[in-house]
């Protein structure tokens, strides 16, 4: 008996090589998002939008995605699918997904797992983007993005064990650490071991940053291969 539960547990604990479970990744806003491929008259490009006015983080530059729903969504792949063509008014046979390099987690307590696909069509006149979450959709070519580099930053992440309430300027504790006996260093915000890296490239329709450029960055080593 003892070695069929041994058995059980470790069965309980086998996970995908490429895609390990995220342990406490529940407690996290999950998202996918589609960076789309398509040959336009400037050779193979990547398509972005435009955040509508109206939607959390307006005007920036991002890609078409959004968060995991688990009533709709099999898998991050479905997500990344179900919110391209909600937002841009895609067709799903349209879409070539070719995988996934990988997932995303930030400081933020955000996981994004990225999806490449490939975009069989030939204008994205063609394409009828949902005017609440999208203000516009365009593309830049890959070898734009060759010629020229992003500007790198590096952002200290700093743990708050308590912050001060804006309407009433009193102090919220967030973690008591003072109630836990806690050595004494705890009882003020301090820094991780690493930098939060930021990335930037600043193009003519826009700056494109954070998790957009840093997937981004990720994947242009994939498309030396066009």
């Amino acid at each position: 008996m003892r070695f069929m539960n041994l058995e059980s547990i470790r069965n309980a604990l086998k996970c995908p090589e490429n895609f390990p479970r995220i342990i406490g990744q529940e407690n996290m806003f999950r998202s996918a998002v589609l960076v789309p491929l398509l040959q336009t008259g400037e050779g193979w490009s990547v398509l972005f939008q435009k955040r509508a006015a109206g939607i959390r983080q307006p005007g920036e530059i991002c890609f078409p995605g959004g968060g995991y729903d688990e009533q709709k969504d099999r898998d991050f792949k479905a997500t990344a699918l179900r919110e391209t063509l909600e937002e841009t008014g895609l067709e799903e046979d349209k879409i070539e997904v070719l995988g996934s390099p990988g997932t995303l987690l930030t400081p933020m307590g955000v996981l994004v797992q990225p999806w490449l696909g490939v975009l069989s069509i030939t204008d994205i006149k063609d394409l009828k983007p949902n005017p609440e979450e999208v203000e516009e959709l365009f593309t830049i070519p890959v070898s734009w993005f060759r010629e020229n580099p992003p500007r790198n930053y590096e952002l200290p992440v700093s743990i708050h064990p308590y912050t001060r309430n804006r309407k009433t300027g009193e102090m919220e504790y967030h973690f008591p650490s003072h109630e836990l006996d806690l050595p004494e260093k705890y009882k003020n915000p301090w820094e991780g071991k690493i930098r939060y890296r930021v990335i930037a490239y600043k193009t003519e329709r826009g700056t494109l940053w954070g998790i957009t450029a840093q997937i981004l960055g990720e994947i242009l080593p994939l498309l030396d291969h066009l």
